[in-house]
């Protein structure tokens, strides 16, 4: 045979080669793995695996060798998880790689992994308003998996999460199909230096005629803006310089702070049923030219002209940095904050710090929802889906929600409803006065519970075209506050702008 032709054959038959092998490689990630010696007996007992529901002569091992990508934003329950999964990885063989981002690069990343099918992210933390809403279509189906009895159960499912986080958490639309299992439970509740108020209330009472300390129904927006003033001009700024401090950039933030105040105001963006909850597809009446809308606007103005002057240029990060390092006295902002300021370490105001619910309206206090389900991607294979279920069924368990909450960098309230029997949360719930040093974790729970009562709870608007109604209020929002422009003017600009919207559907 010629010597050229020979040389081509083998060539031909090394790519083949190499083609199928990539293809197996490819495909042992995608499909059963036969082990050896079946483990028909799991001896879980003191893991965080001993109470999960498995199936009678489950595996445990058979996904070794297995690697999940889990994208999450970077926060308390990613945090512990981190440290936890490696007990996982131990007893299961699966490799778990947490990449935790930022709020804005998590979008990014997620929603770009979707757009090009890929499947990088095997598990992913699922933003119910910026992803769950436009990518529904990209999730795995769940209910199947919790029926299998070939699979783990979630144990409560779905009985045991809380209803009105697991509507806007786990479904879209409406409640057939379940995208994701509640995985966090963030909120805003406001956060004040307690020692500060503890040191001149009887002075402000002197003047004013009133106790400055949040929390009460008595303590409305107005009055925070005379107590931030009061501040500012009354107590020396080595002791705190500002007042307030709030997230007017333009971000996602400056939307979260108006709608707070817009809430408790008895103004929303919209009006329609479930839109609010199960979410829906689109918007149809806009509400945002109607007289609670304008006088929302109106006093959030006035909010962060009394706060730190650089309540414009900040986000959530950055007021919170702010409030750690003691430039602040009082912010709206997440609860999972909370262990970042109560650091002995590194904060400035650890055991200085009140919590409570966030100043009354003409309707109510508004505390809006901030929490995100976990989901597996649709382009996962096969054997990456029922892996990702085994770790969704311990990261959302009882034992684990229990261990984020006491965790020392954990305090990231439970999204299931039996964690709360736990002795010693059911002991601080209802004698919060007995909470010890030791006891940390819990300072803030009550704050929490109260804003999730439902007449204290704000869910915005869930709707597939969310992104770009956010961006025009988000614009319309920091343009307002950064140059003073008239409210009624701001009002009939945002609605025109959702107009266009309408009209380009």
């Amino acid at each position: 045979m010629n010597r050229k032709i020979l040389t081509v054959i083998i060539s031909i038959i090394v790519v083949v080669g190499i083609l199928i092998i990539t293809y197996i490689s490819k495909e042992n990630n995608g499909r059963e793995i036969k082990q050896d010696i079946e483990i028909k007996d799991n001896n879980l007992n003191g893991t965080n695996f001993e109470n999960l529901d498995l199936p009678e002569n489950y595996d445990i091992r058979q996904f070794d060798g297995i690697t999940l990508n889990f994208i999450v934003e970077n926060n308390l329950y990613a945090n512990v998880i981190l440290h936890e999964s490696e007990e996982f990885q131990k007893i299961t063989g699966i490799n778990i790689k947490v990449k935790a981002v930022d709020f804005d690069t998590l979008v990014q990343k997620v929603n770009l992994d979707f757009i090009a099918k890929a499947g990088k992210y095997q598990l992913i933390y699922v933003d119910p308003y910026q992803t769950l809403n436009r990518f529904y279509d990209y999730l795995e189906v769940l209910n199947p998996y919790n029926t299998n009895p070939d699979y783990p159960h979630i144990i409560g499912y779905t009985d045991d999460f809380i209803d009105n986080q697991k509507q806007v958490v786990s479904y879209f639309a409406d409640d057939n199909n379940l995208y994701t299992v509640p995985f966090d439970s963030t909120t805003m509740i406001l956060y004040y230096r307690k020692d500060i108020f503890d040191k001149y209330k009887d002075q402000f009472m002197e003047q004013n005629g009133y106790d400055p300390t949040p929390g009460s129904k008595d303590f409305t927006w107005e009055k925070y803006i005379e107590v931030a003033n009061w501040i500012d001009e009354n107590v020396p700024d080595e002791e705190v310089k500002y007042g307030s401090g709030h997230m007017a950039q333009k971000h996602n933030s400056i939307f979260c702070d108006f709608s707070n105040v817009l809430a408790s105001y008895g103004g929303d963006y919209f009006i329609e049923d479930n839109i609010n909850t199960l979410g829906l597809k689109s918007f149809t009446n806009i509400n945002v030219k109607d007289k609670e809308f304008i006088k929302a606007l109106d006093i959030y103005k006035e909010i962060v002209k009394s706060s730190s002057s650089q309540s414009v240029n900040w986000n959530w990060t950055d007021s919170a940095n702010a409030f750690r390092n003691g430039e602040i006295a009082m912010m709206p902002n997440w609860d999972e904050n909370y262990t970042y300021m109560e650091d002995k370490l590194h904060s400035r105001v650890a055991g200085k710090v009140g919590y409570c619910i966030l100043p009354y309206g003409d309707e109510k206090s508004a505390n809006i929802f901030g929490g995100s389900g976990i989901g597996i991607n649709k382009y996962a294979t096969n054997i990456e889906k029922k892996a990702s279920w085994l770790f969704i069924t311990w990261a959302t368990s009882k034992d684990m929600q229990l261990k984020v909450l006491k965790h020392p960098e954990g305090g990231s309230l439970p999204t299931r409803k039996s964690p709360y029997e736990d002795t010693l949360i059911d002991k601080h719930i209802n004698n919060p006065e007995e909470i010890s040093t030791q006891d940390t974790f819990i300072k803030h729970m009550s704050a929490v519970l109260d804003a999730w009562k439902p007449e204290n709870l704000y869910l915005r608007p869930q709707i597939s075209n969310f992104y770009d109604v956010e961006q025009i209020i988000i614009s319309n929002l920091h343009d307002m506050v950064e140059y003073d422009l008239d409210t009624n003017e701001v009002s009939e600009k945002i609605y025109s702008q959702l107009r266009q919207i309408q009209l380009q559907e």
